[in-house]
C-alpha cells in the first residue's frame, strides 16, 4: 500500500509541460519559435545578401541539380530565418493576418528536417524558396536591410578571393 500512496504522490495528476501549453496564446507561440529558430541555425548575413538569387535557382525554369540541393536548402533556410526576424523586428513582435501566416509558414518549413537528395530534397527545396519568397513579397522587410546583407556578401565574397 505504501509503495501505491509514493507512486501516486511521483505521478503528478497534470503534466505540468501540458498545463503551461494550454496558457501559451499566439504571441508567446511565434516568440518561442523565433527564439528557438535563433537558437538552432547558425544566422549568415551571406545567405540573407543571396535570397533573391537562391529564390530564383530553386524555382526558376532550371531545376538544381541533386548536389545543390542541400547547399543551396540551408542557405535558403538560414535566410527564411532571418527574414522571419527581421519581420518580427519591424512588427514589434506584433505580426497579423498574412504577415503572420507568412512568420509562420516560414518557422514550419525551417523545423522540417532537412531531407536527403532527390525529389523529398527538392519538394523541401522549393517549400524554403517560396516560404522565403512569402516574407519577401509581405513588405515588411526593409529593402535597405536586403542591401546592407548584399553589400556585406559581396565583401566577405571579396576577401574570401584575395586569400
Amino acid at each position: 500500500m505504501t509503495a501505491l500512496t509514493g507512486l501516486a504522490h511521483r505521478t503528478p495528476s497534470r503534466d505540468d509541460t501540458v498545463e503551461r501549453a494550454e496558457l501559451v496564446d499566439d504571441l508567446t507561440l511565434l516568440e518561442r519559435l523565433v527564439a528557438g529558430l535563433k537558437e538552432s541555425m547558425a544566422i549568415d548575413l551571406v545567405a540573407l545578401s543571396h535570397v533573391e538569387d537562391d529564390i530564383d535557382a530553386a524555382l526558376g525554369e532550371r531545376t538544381p541539380a541533386p548536389c545543390e540541393f542541400t547547399p543551396l536548402a540551408l542557405r535558403l533556410r538560414s535566410a527564411v530565418a532571418q527574414l522571419v526576424d527581421c519581420v518580427m523586428q519591424e512588427t514589434d513582435s506584433l505580426p497579423h493576418g498574412e504577415i503572420a501566416a507568412a512568420v509562420v509558414r516560414g518557422c514550419e518549413v525551417v523545423a522540417e528536417s532537412l531531407p536527403a537528395e532527390g525529389d523529398e530534397g527538392l519538394g523541401h527545396l522549393r517549400r524554403v524558396a517560396l516560404a522565403a519568397q512569402n516574407l519577401l513579397d509581405q513588405g515588411a522587410v526593409d529593402e535597405d536591410i536586403l542591401d546592407r546583407a548584399a553589400n556585406l556578401g559581396r565583401d566577405a565574397a571579396c576577401r574570401e578571393a584575395a586569400s
